[in-house]
């Protein structure tokens, strides 16, 4: 630590001591039963994502025991690895609690803990965690963090900001609690000021920047790309934190997927477009664009106006914005790597790049994955709210566990849109994809467009999904055949 003269806590004295008389650092960690020593697992469960349960596991326990030598703090560490790993699939948390609760631990009581966390669950916050206990301490930390993560399962804001004010030890809680429900709800869950307002902003963005360059920490094996961002054709794969203005100049967010090395250049370029209030880094957004990378094709999955990191203020964006958007990105790619031949949109994504498609030239390949055949669908999101919309000009929705404002003109902009008219002039070969047990856009819309278009068109069953295909066996089916189809007619 050089010269540092701060605080040093128990568990960490321990430890130095122990290391000192010669300890294995495997086996120097303290006695202490503080739960932090388990939570600070979110980086290996990131970086090996795509391994087994079991390597997860033991590597999250060897980490904790390098400190924290207890054995119901490092089986802490594994269940909460397990709860991550899960929930990042695509699992609801509180459904992932029930079901790891309800296996066998051996050194801590999880069912009879769940149950005295939900005899409490309809207290106010600040009395529950007071009861379950507020020192850092396994026996109140432990029940305290289940208590939070399942109150707010859906809300990370408000998970962050109850943490804080029921007081005692927050940290171990917050670390928790951030690496759970990041991994529901993803980056664009994190209120936009509290990411302004970190005072080492532009250097944290610069190193998580450099590590999706690398698509991690180079845990998942060879094809782990080098650290640097290079052109098109470049010795490497992985992933480009990138950026371009949209028509108003607005800075959109975006990320690059660059196929493996083996391919002497991408065999086309290709932007993917998020469904309605998701954003780039939805799971079916990164899944598919790296499934499709794996293919040979580059793909720019990008956040529309005002969603995730991108700039701009959601209320006064439109069907039509997200249009013009498209058209940005696909400017981008002409002018920084080689213009699109492919698009792909999910759900309102997907009635996006099918207006888009006559204005970007040289679109040989459109897909859809449960496509509205009317953006004016989507109104049904919010349904309650339209009157209220119509008289006042404006309401706040909430649309996925989160708050958005919808104008008067975004109603107007959709009911005002005909994408099927638009399809019937576009030349090129179109792929519709649609789970048939969609409960959110009918199988019927995947009819409409399959008849309005064109041949060639194809059309897949996506059985067994459902319309965020957040199953990785889905995005996986998809990003195949959509791969297979745009390599055959290219």
């Amino acid at each position: 630590w050089g010269t540092y003269d701060g605080y040093v806590d128990g568990a960490t004295r321990e430890t130095l001591a122990n290391l000192d008389s010669g300890s294995p650092v495997t086996v120097a960690g303290s006695t202490s039963n503080d739960l932090s020593g388990a939570s600070r697992i979110t980086p290996l469960v990131a970086c090996m994502a795509n391994g087994s349960p079991e390597d997860l596991v033991a590597s999250v326990r060897l980490q904790t025991r390098m400190t924290h030598n207890h054995p119901q703090v490092i089986e802490a560490a594994g269940f909460f690895a397990l709860l991550m790993r899960e929930v990042l699939e695509g699992r609801a948390v509180a459904e992932t609690i029930d079901d790891l609760a309800g296996r066998s631990w051996a050194h801590i009581d999880t069912s009879g803990t769940l149950e005295a966390v939900k005899s409490l669950m309809d207290r106010e916050t600040v009395e529950a965690v007071g009861k379950l206990g507020l020192t850092c301490h396994f026996g109140d930390a432990f029940p305290s963090t289940l208590y939070l993560l399942l109150k707010y399962s859906g809300d990370f804001r408000e998970a962050c900001i109850q943490n804080a004010m029921a007081g005692g030890d927050s940290t171990a809680r917050g670390l928790l609690i951030g690496g759970v429900l990041g991994a529901s709800t993803g980056l664009e869950a994190i209120p936009e000021a509290w990411v302004e307002g970190l005072q080492c902003r532009d250097e944290l963005s610069g190193w998580l920047g450099r590590l999706e360059s690398t698509e991690g920490c180079g845990c998942s094996g060879p094809e782990s790309a080098s650290g640097d961002s290079k052109p098109p054709g470049a010795d490497f794969a992985g992933t480009i934190a990138v950026s371009f203005p949209n028509r108003d100049g607005v800075r959109l967010d975006a990320r690059l997927e660059f196929p493996r090395a083996d391919y002497e250049k991408p065999v086309a370029f290709a932007i993917f477009a998020h469904c309605f209030t998701c954003s780039k880094d939805i799971l079916a957004a990164s899944r598919i664009s790296r499934g499709l990378a794996a293919r040979g094709i580059a793909v720019l999955r990008f956040d529309f106006t005002g969603i995730g990191n991108s700039d701009g203020d959601f209320s006064n964006t439109n069907f039509s914005s997200n249009v013009d958007d498209l058209v940005s990105a696909a400017e981008f790619l002409a002018e920084e790597y080689e213009s699109p031949s492919l698009l792909v949109g999910h759900s309102l994504g997907g009635a996006a790049v099918i207006a888009a498609v006559n204005r970007i030239g040289g679109i040989r390949g459109l897909v859809t994955l449960g496509a509205p055949s009317d953006p004016g669908h989507v109104s049904h999101l919010f349904k309650d709210n339209i009157d209220t919309i119509q008289t006042d000009g404006v309401a706040e929705v909430r649309l996925g566990g989160r708050k958005f404002k919808v104008r008067k003109q975004f109603l107007e902009d959709i009911r005002n849109r005909n994408i099927l008219h638009e399809l019937n002039d576009y030349r090129g070969a179109i792929l519709v994809m649609h789970a048939p047990t969609d409960d959110v856009v009918s199988i019927e819309h995947a009819g409409r467009i399959f008849s309005a278009a064109r041949h060639p068109r194809s059309f897949v069953a996506l059985t067994g999904s459902n319309h965020l295909m957040d199953r990785p066996e889905d995005a996986s089916f998809a990003s195949e055949i959509i791969g297979a189809w745009i390599h055959h007619h290219l």
